[in-house]
């Protein structure tokens, strides 16, 4: 393998744990080595009441409050912000000082979303986006290459066709889009393209086998 590359695993595995912790039930498990690309990279995190040695470990000048309309807060109690530098309070250059009770939203974090749907990070995000270039996955068969197929054209739709959907539903961020693409792949299977049709009435469809496929997901 070239140096400048990193091994992301095999990706039918890979997406199979991923859509387990989108869903809760298992956590991931990230080869970071030596990279803290979501450690300084200007991140809020959402911290639960699970989250019990983050809440009382970290300095009370870095959370706030969760309120109820906060987007992606879910059952968070609070937020942990970060330094004028982007870099998270509890990273020092011994590493992470809450590692073993690192809060859940660090222990879901995945950047191989993004090298799965074939986008980046964000503009803001240039140490993320690093290691996202630099990610690779093997297959284990021709099931797995259309599957990884499918997400990158997921994204695209997703991504280029936001008006098909109510104002407000799809989303517009990367790892959004990314998260919903993991979700709503199998309606891309087999797709070659991201215009999920040759008409208007195609593309219709297939924003409604994404809605649908989305909320089957999150209600499993």
């Amino acid at each position: 393998m070239d140096p400048a590359t990193v091994a992301a695993g095999e990706f039918g595995a890979w997406l199979a744990g991923a859509r387990a912790s989108l869903k809760g039930e298992a956590g991931t498990e990230v080869p970071c080595g030596d990279c803290v690309g979501c450690c300084v990279s200007s991140y809020h995190i959402a911290l639960r009441t699970s989250d019990r040695v983050a809440l009382q470990r970290v300095p009370a000048q870095f959370l706030r409050n969760a309120r109820r309309e906060d987007p992606g807060a879910g059952d968070a109690v609070a937020w942990m912000g970060f330094r004028a530098d982007g870099h998270c309070p509890m990273l020092s250059s011994e590493g992470c000082g809450i590692y073993a009770d690192r809060p859940q939203t660090c222990r879901d974090y995945d950047c191989r979303v993004f090298a799965a749907a074939g986008t980046l990070a964000g503009d803001a995000r240039p140490v993320i986006n690093a290691r996202v270039q630099a990610w690779v996955f093997s297959y284990a068969d021709e099931s797995a290459r259309a599957a990884h197929r499918a997400v990158t054209a997921a994204a695209r739709f997703i991504r280029s066709h936001a008006a098909l959907w109510s104002s407000g539903w799809a989303p517009t961020g990367p790892t959004g889009i990314a998260v919903l693409a993991i979700k709503t792949y199998p309606a891309f299977l087999g797709q070659t393209g991201d215009k999920g049709g040759a008409d208007e009435a195609g593309q219709t469809a297939l924003a409604r086998a994404v809605f649908e496929l989305a909320r089957a997901f999150d209600a499993a």
